[in-house]
């Protein structure tokens, strides 16, 4: 297919079949949108990139916009470590004379494919605008095969995809938080799991799960414990925003959580528990009382004006991306109760929260109530 600009490390097909991530460029949305110059998407249906998300969730993967030639240095690392393969979308030019970017994370262990984009490049302009591209500054605007790439990823099996046949079945909600889903949500087909998390390119090197962060220090993971208990029982109007990843009932931990949550809220009932439960924006059809509008997380937490916002089962990529529209739009303040390794940005973040440390944190609240 001519939008194919190169399969790096194997054949097209197997390397589509493997593909775990997508690569998106941030040429490619309008300059007007808050998310250019992020690694995230809202989805609004304003751009192709939007599309390139849908089609990569559809399919398990993980869509990011890469920001700068370092990101896409770091981002290609970060697949060689993990042993992804990766869909790319970019100009020939950009190719050319980057290719040793993508040789070099084939060496790391990260084989890809490379399809082009529409527009008027960077290089079509000049040096100068060439070098505004190379740290993320570049001002026009691109477009993406949005219908050959529908058909590059045809060979990809989609979520619940099997034999040729569509057997997705709906996501079940935790029995404990079934309460907290607005009457009027439409379950959807389609909900990013478990699978698709994935970590930060990790700060702490060791990629450690004992560790926290208070204001962006690196602490204990007891120190920064005490600080969430603190915030938590001093807040006047706290909200929980719970996410995908335990809102709905994927496996016994997702189960535990749900219940700890909801042990949680019996104990503080001052305690609002909002729902993110796909990434998919809502726009102006939400409650923002009860459920987080993905593009706008902080209308729900301007509506109720709450001074703390905790967050638990929000993927990784999407926690930076709420964290950073919180601080921009509110004066909340944010405690992360994440899985993985932790989130620097927010003002306390827990690593390695499985069901045994939740439990924990929610024992400690018990305590200290007393």
């Amino acid at each position: 297919m001519n939008r194919i600009i190169g399969s790096i490390g194997g054949s097209l097909k197997e390397n589509v079949k493997k593909a775990k991530v997508m690569l998106l460029p941030y040429c490619a949305k309008p300059t007007w949108c808050d998310y250019r110059h992020t690694d995230d998407c809202g989805e609004c249906g304003g751009c192709t990139v939007g599309d390139l998300y849908r089609m990569a969730y559809e399919r398990g993967m993980i869509p990011i916009t890469i920001t700068s030639f370092e990101m896409l240095r770091d981002v290609l690392r970060w697949c060689g470590e993990n042993g992804y393969t990766y869909i790319g979308h970019c100009c020939y030019e950009f190719y050319e004379k980057r290719h040793e970017i993508f040789k070099k994370a084939k060496e790391w262990g990260a084989n890809g494919v490379l399809i082009d984009i529409i527009g008027t490049t960077c290089y079509d302009l000049g040096i100068e605008e060439e070098e505004k591209a190379y740290h993320g500054e570049f001002q026009v605007e691109l477009d993406l095969y949005v219908e050959d790439s529908e058909k590059i990823l045809s060979v990809k099996e989609k979520i619940g995809e099997r034999n040729g046949k569509n057997k997705k079945e709906k996501p079940i909600p935790a029995e404990p938080l079934k309460d907290f889903i607005p009457e009027y949500y439409k379950i959807p087909k389609v909900v990013p799991g478990p699978e698709e998390d994935r970590t930060r390119l990790p700060i702490v090197k060791e990629k450690s799960k004992d560790i926290g962060f208070i204001r962006g220090k690196l602490v204990s993971w007891e120190e920064a414990l005490e600080e969430a208990v603190d915030l938590t029982l001093s807040a006047e109007r706290p909200t929980l925003i719970v996410g995908p990843l335990v809102l709905w009932s994927w496996n016994g931990e997702s189960k535990k959580k749900a219940e700890l949550i909801r042990r949680l809220k019996d104990l503080l009932p001052n305690l609002n528990v909002h729902i993110l439960p796909d990434y998919r924006p809502k726009n102006k059809n939400f409650d923002p009382s009860r459920e987080v509008d993905p593009p706008n997380p902080h209308l729900s937490i301007l509506h109720g004006k709450h001074d703390l916002t905790l967050m638990i089962g929000v993927h990784c990529y999407r926690t930076d991306f709420v964290i950073r529209l919180l601080k921009k739009h509110t004066d909340t303040k944010i405690v992360t109760l994440c899985s993985l390794y932790g989130h620097p940005d927010a003002d306390v973040s827990l690593s390695g929260t499985d069901p045994g440390r939740l439990k924990t944190f929610v024992e400690r609240v018990r305590r200290e109530l007393k």
